[in-house]
């Protein structure tokens, strides 16, 4: 009989894992980079990071996916020179939003100086399927693999801080002639600026190492919605500590999940007081689409596919919190929107949550489209909430060779902002607003085989 395991219980198992298993890497470098959130609403802009810590040439695919089905909004592929680090800044447009980039790294295509509008083409048929849904959702960025030879030349910035010849790079991208083998060594960050109410918050990306089996990538002409999360080992390596679960799975996109894979997420929260606080979690599920679109949905781990007529698809959860005096409380019915059922529940691939007062309204990031809202209890306005994923699916999981992991794949963290308003320094007027992020904690539900 198998025996339930938390992961806090898995050091015991002295477990090996393998040398080419997909993981967390907990020094946040890695072949793909998973970034939660990115906005425009509510002025917010979002500035995103990429960095080539190594002294190859690496060709990777960027994708942006809106929040609500992690539908793709744009790609494109971008070639990173030695030590090489790219920026760009999503912002807000009249229909929707946009990525514009002032770096000269190469990408393929060129993004004009204008920016290149996200686009709503794979979502049309939802309910919901306006341009302006494109304002909130995340992106990953994935490795296809090293260059080598004149395009990798090409490709390479020169002492002029500019790469010697995009145009050289772009007239091979649909073949990438020399490509070599993905080897990892990225990392990755979000910020998310809001200019006029001062706020300035940073989100680092999640980084997943030994994605490929050895020797491999897949390197793709921009458009391809390939690479993608379904497509690297489907072996995984689940890590607590210093001790590794070692699992093979049916589904490549399995191994990911797995080592994403939470039975509940952890955080703080505040909202009010004497400083006007705000709190919104976002926790994103970035590989559920494999597992509620398509033929055979849905599959384990989440209960429900998803629904093209009312554009969701929903995981029931439950919600328990306390104060910072240990005074506890369980909020099964106040959690919106809500499913048909009444139990509390999360709807998207991206679920931004604000966490209000007792009888209040509101958030800190603007959501729209991926917005949900927990009320409080009267005088709980500082504490720590859990948020449990305890559906069915959830907790029948994801079967491997080596483990059963229980939960659902999940990244996210917690946004907290505080207002004083305008106070004089030195005589001076300043705005004094301060904003941060935690990432969020959690257990993990691991059943080891026999």
């Amino acid at each position: 009989m198998k025996k339930q395991l938390l992961a806090s219980v898995v050091a015991g198992l002295g477990v090996v894992g393998s040398a080419h298993a997909v993981h967390v890497n907990p020094d946040g470098l890695g072949q793909v980079l998973l970034y939660p959130y990115y906005t425009v609403q509510d002025g917010y802009d979002t500035y995103v990071h990429v960095v080539n810590t190594t002294d190859s040439v690496k060709a990777v695919k960027v994708r942006f996916l809106e929040g609500k089905n992690s539908q793709e909004v744009l790609d494109f592929n971008l070639y990173l020179s030695p030590k090489d680090e790219w920026t760009g800044v999503i912002t807000r447009t009249d229909t929707g939003a946009k990525i514009a980039t002032a770096d000269t790294s190469c990408t393929a295509p060129a993004i004009p100086a204008s920016g290149v509008a996200f686009r709503n083409f794979r979502y049309t048929a939802d309910s919901v399927n306006g341009s302006e849904r494109t304002r909130e959702g995340y992106l990953e960025i994935i490795e296809m693999g090293n260059l080598s030879g004149a395009v990798a030349t090409a490709a390479t910035h020169t002492s002029a801080g500019v790469p010697a010849d995009c145009a050289v790079v772009r007239a091979d991208a649909s073949t990438a002639s020399g490509t070599l083998p993905a080897t990892g060594g990225l990392y990755g960050f979000n910020t998310l600026i809001n200019v006029e109410a001062g706020l300035s918050s940073t989100v680092d990306a999640v980084a997943l190492d030994d994605f490929w089996l050895a020797g491999s990538g897949s390197y793709t002409t921009t458009g391809s919605l390939s690479p993608s999360l379904e497509e690297g080992t489907p072996v995984a390596d689940i890590l607590e500590g210093n001790v590794v679960v070692n699992s093979a799975f049916p589904q490549n996109v399995d191994a990911v999940s797995a080592v994403l894979a939470r039975t509940n997420v952890i955080n703080d929260y505040v909202v009010g007081l004497d400083f006007d606080a705000l709190t919104d979690w976002v926790v994103t599920f970035p590989t559920k689409r494999f597992y509620v679109n398509g033929v055979g949905a849905p599959r384990a781990p989440f209960s429900e596919a998803w629904d093209t007529d009312v554009s969701r698809s929903c995981d029931e959860i439950s919600i328990t919190y306390f104060d910072r005096e240990e005074q506890r409380e369980v909020g099964e019915d106040d959690f919106s929107p809500a499913p048909e059922a009444s139990t509390a529940a999360l709807c998207n691939e991206v679920n931004t949550i604000s966490i209000v007062g007792n009888g209040e309204t509101g958030g800190l990031l603007g959501a729209e489209f991926t917005a949900a809202q927990i009320e409080l209890a009267p005088n709980f306005n500082a504490g720590w909430m859990d948020i449990g994923f305890n559906s069915t699916a959830a907790t029948t999981g994801l079967v491997g060779s080596g483990a059963t992991v229980t939960g659902l794949p999940v990244i996210g963290f917690a946004a907290t902002s505080f207002t004083n308003g305008t106070l004089e320094v030195g005589g001076v007027n300043v705005l004094s607003n301060y904003g941060g992020t935690s990432v969020h904690k959690g257990q993990r539900g691991i059943t080891v085989a026999p």
